[in-house]
């Protein structure tokens, strides 16, 4: 894994304070929360400078040294593939976390906001 985030270059996030004002960066209870697109999985993996075996060996899934992991390339796969999967909550949340742009405080708030609010 790197330590140093590389510029993406597309023209999407390029840096990880931008990447923090996608509203899949926000706690699922939040309001204004949007499921990751297989883009932004993508795209945080990117500019991480993360491998598919550096995301499967933090999220727990299935990958083999020399050909990285099935899982991961599917979470990125376009959603009109029949390959494409749904990255889990729980997993894109931790890429999160590894990242630097969600903290686990961020989902206990949310959630205590939303108790308060019920």
């Amino acid at each position: 894994m790197s330590n140093n985030p590389k510029a993406y270059t597309d023209s999407h996030a390029k840096t990880l304070d931008a990447f923090k004002n996608r509203a899949s960066s926000l706690p699922y209870s939040a309001s204004g929360y949007d499921a990751p697109t297989p883009e932004d999985v993508g795209e945080l993996i990117k500019l991480m400078g993360w491998s598919q075996n550096d995301v499967a060996k933090m999220t727990g899934v299935n990958y083999d040294p020399k050909k990285g992991s099935p899982t991961v390339r599917r979470w990125k796969a376009p959603v009109d593939k029949p390959d494409h999967r749904d990255i889990p909550y729980s997993a894109w949340r931790l890429l999160l976390i590894a990242a630097g742009i969600a903290q686990i405080d961020d989902d206990l708030t949310a959630i205590d906001k939303r108790r308060v609010t019920q």
